[in-house]
């Protein structure tokens, strides 16, 4: 569904991302998976058999409820100040990520295949950068047409505490980091599916 604007930019409140920050274990970080990992392991053996994978990068996730709403709410606002009005009704655990050099989070879109049991989908989808001192990790967003010559927005480095916020279903990476780490936020947004 694009129609409108495709993606905004906003900054949330330095509390609230303070807050979250709170609720970061270093000590839980773990290596990411990605949704193929679960449901085509035999895609991800593909890839290990020549030396890849989606998804290289650390991660710790915070599911503090009380974060969480004020997250919602967040979305909420952007999504109506932007025209798309979706039903956005509640957050996933938010996901701290850090990419260290030559991590990396390869093309991919956020929606699953199919709905959560609750009959929720992933509508929206957003990543708060955390800092600007490392080198690559550009960030992604498919935005056009395959037929578009040019059909990709890159982010290279967003100020600190702002956030992309963008559909779910947009096509993204986050290219490799060159030098030191890239830390961020990511959200994802659940609402009711399409009718």
């Amino acid at each position: 569904m694009r129609y409108g604007q495709l993606y905004a930019l906003a900054i949330p409140e330095p509390k609230l991302i303070q807050d979250t920050i709170e609720f970061v274990d270093i000590s839980k970080m773990e290596k990411a998976s990605t949704e193929s990992e679960r449901v085509d392991p035999a895609r991800e053996a593909r890839l290990a058999a020549k030396g890849k994978s989606a998804r290289n990068a650390n991660v710790s996730f915070i599911n503090e409820k009380s974060v969480l709403d004020r997250w919602l709410s967040v979305a909420q606002s952007v999504n109506k100040q932007i025209g798309w009005d979706l039903e956005l009704d509640a957050m996933e655990n938010l996901q701290y990520g850090e990419y260290n050099q030559e991590q990396y989070y390869d093309w991919h879109v956020d929606q699953h295949k199919v709905p959560y049991a609750d009959g929720r989908i992933r509508k929206c989808s957003f990543s708060v950068f955390l800092n600007d001192d490392y080198e690559g990790g550009e960030f992604d967003l498919e935005t056009g047409s395959p037929k578009q010559e040019n059909r990709i927005e890159t982010f290279t480095k967003l100020p600190i505490n702002q956030m992309i916020f963008f559909q779910s279903e947009f096509w993204h990476r986050v290219r490799p980091v060159t030098k030191g780490v890239r830390k961020s936020i990511v959200g994802w947004v659940l609402g009711p599916k399409f009718k």
